[in-house]
């Protein structure tokens, strides 16, 4: 194998190593949205419950002034009682306070039930708010430690396009930059092997003298498929 195929099958197996670090890092994505979309559910239901709770104590006051409004009513229509003279207007006195006495009875229910509620809201909110920090706690660890392994990735990404750029000058400009326009097109990968005979990059099987010529490794094959750069594995025994 000439120097020039040399240079290209390493860097062939940078770029595989790219290609893989890469399609690693494209998971982080995914990874930090289903935590954060968790972490967001249990936050919305806790905030429910709160958003809840305040509107139940609104409830409360409102039936806690319609109760005591109720029981001023009916202290005043008993205030009038001795001061009627006719029958008729004392049957209606009696009929307001039986009205007033009924709506408080009613309120006085619906305030029972809503401090019933109140006091099970109260008793589900500390259980939710754990649950809500537990996942909050695991989040937190959970999103460092996805940024922690993503800088690591990166941090071998960059070395190996260190060790890629290093690479590239030993190559003609020329052949750099058709290089370069085949991995951009291919989806990270310009070189590919040439495996049982076939393209390792489409799988197209390729002619016997170009295979001959090829393990020769004396010059360029090129796949009429796929167009990339086809290199005979130096491991390779046929």
């Amino acid at each position: 194998m000439n120097e020039e195929l040399q240079t290209l099958w390493a860097l062939h197996e940078l770029d595989e190593r790219l290609v893989a670090l890469n399609g690693s890092l494209a998971r982080f994505p995914a990874q930090r949205q289903t935590v954060e979309r968790r972490l967001k559910d249990e936050r919305a239901r806790l905030d429910t419950m709160k958003h809840r709770g305040a509107e139940t104590l609104l409830e409360r006051k409102k039936i806690e002034k319609d109760i005591e409004s109720l029981a001023a009513e009916e202290r005043k229509f008993q205030s009038q009682l001795p001061l009627v003279k006719k029958n008729e207007e004392y049957s209606a006195l009696l009929h307001e306070i039986t009205g007033a006495k009924q709506k408080r009875s009613d309120r006085e229910t619906d305030l029972l039930m809503l401090m019933e509620d109140e006091e099970r809201q109260a008793g589900e909110r500390p259980a939710l708010e754990k649950a809500v920090a537990g996942v909050e706690a695991e989040a937190k660890e959970r999103l460092a430690a996805f940024a922690a392994e993503e800088a690591r990735e990166r941090d071998q990404v960059a070395g190996v396009e260190r060790e890629r750029a290093a690479l590239m000058t030993r190559l003609p400009a020329a052949m750099r930059s058709r290089y370069e326009r085949i991995r951009t097109s291919r989806e990270g990968r310009a070189v590919v092997p040439i495996v049982k005979g076939a393209c390792g990059g489409c799988y197209r099987g390729q002619p016997p003298q170009m295979l001959q010529e090829a393990r020769r490794g004396d010059r360029l094959i090129v796949c009429d498929g796929c167009g990339r750069l086809l290199i005979w594995p130096p491991e390779s025994s046929g």
